[in-house]
């Protein structure tokens, strides 16, 4: 991702450039607001941050080209000052946020990597959807070859698929291959992964949010399902979907249609569901941390991955793809394993499967000298064997006042959405936050 830094001629700000680099993305530093419009000219950003420091009338210039590009991409805010007169101007012409220098580190790196997340979502439906390197299935064991041929088989319906599999087995990549043999392979594939989203943004980049629906929300935007109209949506790793957002997809499933965040009338979608979940669903039926109803709505076709470890005879074809693959790109000149190294590789049991041998692979490439891989090449990652921090234990009260506090801290003190992001009411929140008074000065 290719990040803007607008720090003005008056460059008393932190440097954003090392923190944003070292983050992995791609950093721009302008002085003058020629610059920065040189810049949307010809090497157009996914975002931007813009120092009121000294910039004043050029910062909102430049904020206001950004909007009236074809796709506008978010522009936030920084000023050395509180400035409620400067952060309402901000917000009203269209920037993302709006934040009170020194920057928090922590708020950089959670912003990032949601800026991050929205732009690759936002741009992978432009992506070709014929097979890429990666989209291979590549096996010659009977039960992978009955998961594919059932996968080939129901790709040109719109039946969903629920796809279970130890991390790394392939899930995705199973998804990807229903995607490429559907009906609707010229439509977007997007894929959103459910346990990586935090709870309290989970829901709006699913379903989306109408401008005004909450602080910040300056603009509408589409959630995931408006994005993947016609195409296919992955839902990795479902079952970490909270219960109470449940009951919407279960809704849109049946329906067809989505509730934006803060919206008046439903939006209708033409979205075929996949799902995917590590997870022993029974279980999570059982305990009632995933309902059944919609579990049944998800599992019309289910397809189940064996482990790497139940497969040995795939190890000699996924050693020689990934070999070719690697060579390519790192252009090494390994030819292949010796026989010892490849019965190394089949006794060993893969608790991170595919992925996990990949990477062994990949790392012996880039640190072994010889034209053929041998044993001592290869490195195992024994985090299956590390010892398990033990998880403390909190009482009733300890774990409610954490719940209020991350609510809190998310919504940066409103109270209104945080009583939602919890769901209890506005006055039952300011009930808690009294009677937790010592732990919330600041809020009363």
């Amino acid at each position: 991702m290719h990040v803007v830094v607008f720090e003005g001629r008056s460059a008393s700000s932190p440097a954003l450039q090392p923190l944003v680099e070292a983050l992995g993305h791609r950093c721009t530093t302008v002085r003058t607001l020629a610059q920065a419009l040189l810049l949307l000219e010809h090497d157009l950003p996914q975002a931007a941050f813009v120092t009121l420091n000294g910039t004043g009338t050029e910062a909102f210039e430049f904020l206001e080209k950004v909007q009236t590009l074809e796709e506008p991409f978010p522009v936030i805010f920084l000023s050395p000052e509180p400035s409620m007169e400067d952060a309402v101007q901000a917000m009203r012409r269209g920037a993302q946020d709006f934040w009170v220098l020194p920057v928090n580190r922590q708020r950089l790196e959670q912003t990032i990597a949601w800026l991050q997340d929205r732009f690759q979502a936002e741009t992978r439906h432009a992506a070709q959807s014929h097979p890429g390197p990666c989209d291979e299935i590549v096996t010659r064991h009977p039960m992978m070859l009955k998961v594919k041929a059932v996968a080939l088989k129901v790709a040109p319906s719109n039946a969903s698929v629920f796809i279970q599999g130890e991390s790394g087995t392939g899930k995705e990549l199973f998804a990807r291959f229903i995607h490429r043999h559907s009906r609707r392979a010229h439509g977007p594939f997007l894929a959103v992964n459910c346990a990586a989203l935090p709870e309290s943004l989970l829901e709006s980049e699913l379903f989306g949010y109408e401008k005004g629906a909450f602080t910040g929300a300056n603009r509408l935007r589409k959630g995931k399902f408006e994005l993947a109209h016609q195409g296919t949506l992955l839902l990795d790793e479902i079952t970490e979907i909270p219960v109470h957002l449940q009951a919407k997809l279960l809704r849109v499933l049946q329906e067809g249609e989505i509730d934006r965040l803060g919206g008046r009338y439903p939006v209708p979608v033409d979205v075929r569901v996949l799902s995917t979940t590590n997870l022993n669903v029974a279980e999570a039926v059982r305990e009632q941390r995933f309902r059944k109803d919609l579990y049944y709505r998800l599992n019309v076709i289910p397809l189940k991955i064996p482990p790497l470890r139940d497969r040995p005879e795939d190890i000699p074809l996924l050693v020689e793809h990934f070999l070719k693959r690697f060579q390519k790109i790192h252009g090494t000149t390994c030819r292949g394993v010796s026989p010892e190294a490849l019965r190394k590789l089949q006794q060993y049991p893969w608790p991170g499967n595919v992925r996990e041998l990949e990477n062994v692979l990949q790392r012996a490439l880039l640190l072994a000298g010889g034209a053929v891989l041998e044993p001592d090449d290869l490195e195992f990652d024994p985090v299956d064997t590390l010892p398990q921090a033990p998880i403390p234990l909190m009482s009733l009260d300890e774990m409610e006042r954490h719940l209020i506090q991350k609510a809190l801290t998310t919504t940066e003190g409103n109270r209104t959405r945080a009583a939602e992001i919890l769901g209890i009411s506005v006055r039952t929140l300011r009930n808690k936050l009294h009677e937790y008074a010592q732990d919330f000065p600041n809020e009363l």
